[in-house]
């Protein structure tokens, strides 16, 4: 888990005994906190650094290193994985990270996981512009994390490097719990002073509610590494890093697709749906809706005078008056509603589950708005108006595209009528 001060560019800086802190380029520390109220956080951060490091250095100096190739690979990856984060489209952040080093764990012993692990978040103090002391916190956290997961597994009857077998799924995910639980416990502490929220609401916070999406998934992912470790050595972390990053890769992508297809389906001049997203809107959501049997009404409308205010003003200002227009229908729209520039001066807004008398409401609450809000250009206040129709399905028409044509006749009626006013397919 990453500290989550690591984001905050304040820096700290030590007291020159006048109150005011000194000039430092020297990143000793990242926190929120000022003057006097940083020392508590420090020395938070200074506790764990000087117990989970050199706890950790004596595991690496006296514990076995069982292969001292596959170790480097580990430690070579585990500086990769830490500067590596997958944003799911859900907003799931995953790391391989912590499935990296637990594979480790289970397949070499504590000291490869220690400079799994360790050497990394030194690093950040380089190459993510953290506090020094922020680094030798997480350092020593993730220590006693190992650390424990360790003494845990043994207990519960993990050997290391000997081959997984069913029963070793209930020391795997006891290490599991243990390093996770352990990890938020630490962080917690400095993250509740940073905050200035109880410890206990912290941890909650931490331990449930910014995880709920994640766990699940974070689970799998430590428990397939620690597993499939067992019988590929090193194969396994390059294994999980390969997944890792075609999954970032493939989220990437994913997030290109969604925003290529915005733009193609955004009207560029007003911001609103154009004609291409109607027509997927009504072979997709319509379909649903229409399946379901419930009532969809369209608003078709158009803008009076625009011809007039582009041949006396000019197009600029004529396009300056669809932006207000479009503004107007987003405010007066309903979160459900899809409003369109259909082409030109003409609008359609598809209401789902709406019936004619909703969307009749929708109408006029738009027409209202128009009028007290009115279009004014270099202090000039130029007059337009605009004329609605509003149609539903089924009752107007058997397809979505019927319906909206329905809309259309039912707007020049309006508009021959004189025009600024609202008109329904019942009055055709």
């Amino acid at each position: 888990m990453e500290n989550k001060w690591s984001k905050v560019s304040s820096v700290f800086k030590p007291d020159n005994g006048s109150g005011q802190g000194t000039k430092n380029t020297f990143r000793l520390i990242r926190t929120r906190l000022e003057g006097r109220e940083v020392w508590p956080f420090a020395i938070s951060l200074a506790l764990c650094a000087a117990i989970g490091i050199p706890l950790g250095v004596m595991h690496i100096l006296t514990g076995p290193i069982p292969n001292p190739t596959a170790t480097l690979i580990f430690a070579i990856l585990g500086l990769i994985s830490s500067h590596i984060e997958v944003v799911m489209p859900s907003g799931v952040r995953i790391s391989p990270g912590n499935p990296i080093v637990l594979g480790a764990l289970f397949r070499y012993g504590l000291p490869t996981a220690l400079i799994t692990i360790m050497p990394s978040f030194l690093l950040h103090f380089f190459t993510r512009k953290h506090g020094l002391l922020n680094c030798l916190f997480n350092a020593g956290q993730f220590a006693l994390c190992l650390i424990a997961a360790d003494f845990v597994g043994v207990k519960t009857g993990w050997q290391v490097g000997v081959p997984a077998n069913p029963y070793d799924i209930i020391p795997i995910i006891t290490m599991i719990l243990i390093h996770d639980t352990i990890n938020i416990l630490l962080v917690a502490v400095p993250i509740s002073i940073d905050n200035k929220k109880p410890f206990s609401k912290t941890f909650v916070d931490m331990f449930y509610y910014e995880r709920r999406s994640s766990f699940g998934l974070e689970m799998f992912l430590c428990v397939v590494s620690m597993l499939i470790s067992s019988y590929l050595d090193y194969l396994a972390p390059i294994i999980m890093l390969v997944g890792v990053m075609s999954l970032r890769l493939q989220t990437i992508f994913e997030k290109e697709l969604v925003v290529r297809t915005k733009e193609a389906q955004t009207d560029q001049l007003t911001g609103l749906y154009n004609l291409r997203h109607l027509e997927t809107w009504l072979e997709t959501d319509f379909e649903s809706i229409a399946k379901k049997r419930k009532p969809c009404s369209f608003i078709f409308a158009d803008i009076d005078g625009l011809k007039t205010i582009n041949d006396t003003y000019g197009h600029l200002v004529g396009d300056l008056l669809l932006i207000h227009v479009a503004q107007i229908l987003k405010e007066n729209t309903r979160g459900s509603d899809s409003v369109v520039r259909y082409g030109g001066d003409e609008f359609v807004i598809s209401c789902p589950a709406t019936d004619i008398y909703e969307a009749l409401a929708v109408a006029h609450r738009i027409l209202e708005s128009l009028r007290n809000n009115p279009f004014i250009y270099e202090g000039e206040q130029i007059k337009f108006g605009m004329s609605l129709g509003v149609a539903t399905w089924p009752a107007h028409g058997d397809t979505g595209f019927d319906v909206i044509r329905t809309a259309d006749k039912a707007m020049y009626l309006a508009k021959k009528q004189g025009g600024n006013l609202v008109r329904t397919a019942t009055q055709l």
